[in-house]
């Protein structure tokens, strides 16, 4: 054996950061000790756009533990104190507080009604915004009093901006904080179920946008989720043997197109209590109080990717989260750099 061939072959730093890009993140944060090359190569912003386009291909699920619950979401608010995170590098950057003042009788922690947070891969520009009914002595107002006071976050300049607007919508516990972004915009789905409200971050404004007059005609029974779809707004409707999904195509037009429809009678079980998650353009994600299961749009075929056995009371439907895997660092004065 001639003693040469021992040595390793180096191989050409373009197909190194080629095979770094698809191997996992928690491999990556490990190789970063490798030496001080794959440190600085692994910290570059073209890598890290390139591992996440790479990445984000395949979606992830993961349980949120109420004994673990700092670990995992991506926004988490304590007394007033916002903080963003990334679960995979276990970075956190905290954002300047919303108000200075302590919350009083007269002035309550209305903020917190609507809360969204948006992340733009291509910029790494993150936006959080926090919206709530505005009300004083401790009354609710009615009718066309009703002040809406939105606060957004840019990370680009690090400050909040506050300002208020007249609306009447509703929102359930639920819809409050399933937000989604896309196209710079803010997008929760109204109580009524009739329409979307939209924040547009860039002017500041709110705007609705009306859900498929197929969707309105048949309504009655059914329930909606609003969800993210390839970087678009999609609306889930599901019925008892049916899940309808719908994705906004023009925003200013309004024009909504029908992606797929499932049966749903091979759940039937699970039907009436299943919620989706997260979706791609292959499958869903869907959860139930105890189990996680997975619908392909090609094959058409379920499977159950998580299960809890025993006396779990904890519904998965509000601890299961997808999420796509980054290196995006979110340590402090990382966020719009």
């Amino acid at each position: 054996m001639n003693p040469r061939d021992s040595h390793p072959v180096s191989l050409p730093i373009d197909v190194t950061i080629q095979i770094l890009a698809r191997l996992p993140t928690k491999s990556l944060l490990r190789f970063r000790s490798v030496c001080k090359l794959w440190r600085e190569v692994l910290s570059q912003k073209q890598f890290v756009d390139l591992h996440f386009a790479l990445s984000s291909r395949t979606r992830g699920v993961a349980i949120e533990s109420p004994d673990h619950a700092a670990s995992t979401p991506d926004l988490r608010a304590e007394s007033g104190v916002y903080y963003v995170c990334n679960p995979m590098t276990r970075e956190f950057r905290v954002l300047p507080r919303t108000r200075e003042r302590p919350f009083t009788r007269s002035e309550p922690e209305y903020e917190a009604t609507l809360v969204g947070l948006g992340f733009d891969p291509a910029t790494w520009r993150i936006h959080v915004a926090i919206a709530g009914f505005h009300r004083s002595f401790g009354r609710w107002p009615r009718g066309g009093d009703r002040r809406l006071v939105c606060k957004v976050f840019d990370a680009a300049t690090g400050a909040w901006t506050r300002f208020a607007a007249s609306m009447c919508d509703e929102f359930t516990c639920m819809n409050r904080n399933q937000s989604v972004y896309a196209g710079c915009s803010m997008n929760w789905l109204t109580h009524c179920c009739r329409y979307v409200s939209v924040l547009d971050l860039e002017n500041m404004l709110w705007g609705k946008i009306t859900l498929p007059d197929e969707v309105l005609a048949t309504r009655q029974g059914t329930r909606f989720y609003l969800l993210e779809l390839e970087g678009s707004v999609s609306v889930v409707q599901m019925s008892r043997f049916w899940m309808s999904t719908w994705v906004l195509k023009d925003r200013a037009k309004e024009e909504w197109a029908l992606v797929d429809r499932v049966n749903l009678r091979c759940i039937d079980g699970y039907a009436a209590s299943v919620f989706p998650i997260s979706q791609t353009k292959d499958v869903v994600f869907m959860a139930t109080q105890k189990k996680i299961l997975m619908h392909d749009r090609n094959s058409r075929v379920w499977k159950e990717v998580y299960g809890v056995e025993g006396n779990f009371t904890y519904p998965l439907w509000f601890s299961a989260f997808t999420f796509g895997s980054t290196l995006f660092p979110c340590r402090q004065g990382a966020l719009g750099s």
